[in-house]
């Protein structure tokens, strides 16, 4: 992932900040007073939205995590969930980024009903001939209604729970 960044303006000078950064930084680069200890953010370079007056703390968290959590394989897809509605604020997807269950190889709630059966091993006991008869677009169907599920769109289905 890139580096977060924030441009915050002063007057006429105005600065790119790569995330994590402190306050004391933000105060040299832009020469600002000690006791100026807000900003406007006026444009930013992130995978998630930022507001011009959020909260420096909170942004130092959230690039923080997104660092920690890089390797995760939905790291990709924490802004959508949170655009999509799934998690209040980014802060909250990564408060609770280990509730999500990956289904990999997965386009559809089918291929997830069938990912979900073969990990499961639910189907196991039936021959081969019972099994052919399993319904996975059903299932998955019902999976889709019982459970919260975000669809990528490049063969990862997310599971919030």
């Amino acid at each position: 992932m890139d580096d977060i960044k924030i441009f915050i303006k002063n007057n006429m000078l105005g600065r790119w900040f790569t995330l994590p950064t402190s306050l004391e930084e933000i105060q040299d680069g832009l020469d600002l007073e000690e006791s100026q200890e807000t900003f406007l953010i006026s444009d930013f370079e992130a995978p998630f939205k930022i507001d011009e007056n959020d909260n420096l703390d909170k942004l130092n968290f959230i690039a923080e995590c997104y660092e920690n959590y890089a390797s995760h394989d939905a790291i990709d897809y924490l802004a959508d969930l949170v655009n999509e509605g799934f998690y209040s604020d980014m802060e909250e997807v990564f408060e609770k980024i280990d509730d999500i269950i990956i289904y990999y190889h997965c386009d559809s709630m089918a291929d997830v009903a069938y990912a979900y059966i073969e990990e499961t091993g639910s189907l196991s006991g039936l021959s081969d001939t019972l099994e052919q008869y399993f319904d996975y677009e059903k299932f998955g169907q019902s999976m889709e209604i019982e459970g919260t599920f975000y669809i990528t769109g490049n063969n990862l289905v997310l599971q919030i729970l």
